[in-house]
């Protein structure tokens, strides 16, 4: 009696989790390849680090980032936004023809080219506080990269325009990375010899420069996209998918052999 109680419980048991894998399983199969393989789309507003100027395009910054995300298995594409020679108010000229409905997130990384051409801190600073206005009220999530001025202008300058990011990313409330090159900054600190990861005019990364800045980069972007909820993995549903056919398929095996 005990043992048929016992067999009459399993039966009903595993009859109700099949009617529950009948029910959700091909709508599980039916979303899959969508869910899997949904593009996240990352905007890339830059100048010549994130152009890839003197690289060929598989060494450049958006690509080698893209092929360090694919690594990971997540299907993110990022979308080169880097014009050689740009600041910041030629950036805020283009964004909004840029920053499409399909784009997931958006980073910002200007600023260079304001100290190259001495523009005054505060221009610098209202030029990136209208870019970030602009992607918040488009609701798409910012991610700003910092940059340093040398102290060719006096010490004043440099105090002001290294604070601008700072500031802005505490009045924001976005997403910071410190500066692409902040690696190499930390070497040269420590007595080191950079010069082997840039080309020729000692201001451009080479790949392997390319490649130092991703390594130390991605795993920030990849925070502030889970952060943000804008991740999509390549395989990972997938697998559930096939595990989820295999368990039910064990169901139904258990299922005769109790009945």
């Amino acid at each position: 009696m005990i043992k048929y109680l016992r067999n009459f419980y399993c039966v009903v048991r595993y009859e109700a989790k099949n009617l529950l894998y009948k029910a959700i399983f091909p709508l599980i199969i039916y979303l899959a390849p969508t869910l899997a393989y949904s593009e996240q789309k990352v905007f890339i507003l830059g100048d010549s680090i994130t152009h890839g100027f003197g690289l060929a395009v598989e060494d450049g910054l958006v690509n080698q980032l893209s092929n360090w995300f694919a690594s990971e298995g997540l299907n993110i594409t990022f979308i080169n936004g880097g014009v050689s020679g740009d600041t910041t108010a030629g950036g805020l000229e283009r964004l909004s023809w840029s920053l499409t409905d399909d784009v997931s997130a958006l980073v910002v990384a200007l600023g260079a080219n304001d100290v190259l051409r001495g523009f005054p801190p505060e221009l610098t600073r209202e030029n990136l506080s209208a870019i970030i206005d602009i992607a918040e009220n488009n609701k798409t999530p910012v991610l700003l990269v910092g940059t340093y001025a040398p102290g060719n202008y006096g010490e004043q300058y440099k105090l002001d325009f290294d604070a601008i990011f700072t500031d802005l990313v505490e009045e924001k409330r976005i997403a910071y990375i410190d500066s692409y090159f902040k690696p190499m900054i930390d070497d040269i600190k420590n007595g080191k010899d950079v010069s082997y990861l840039l080309q020729a005019d000692g201001l451009h990364p080479n790949p392997a420069g390319v490649e130092v800045i991703v390594e130390y980069i991605s795993p920030q972007i990849l925070k502030f996209l889970r952060k943000e909820k804008i991740t999509a993995m390549k395989s990972s549903l997938i697998r559930q998918v096939k595990c989820e056919r295999t368990e039910f398929v064990f169901l139904q095996e258990i299922k005769f052999k109790w009945r």
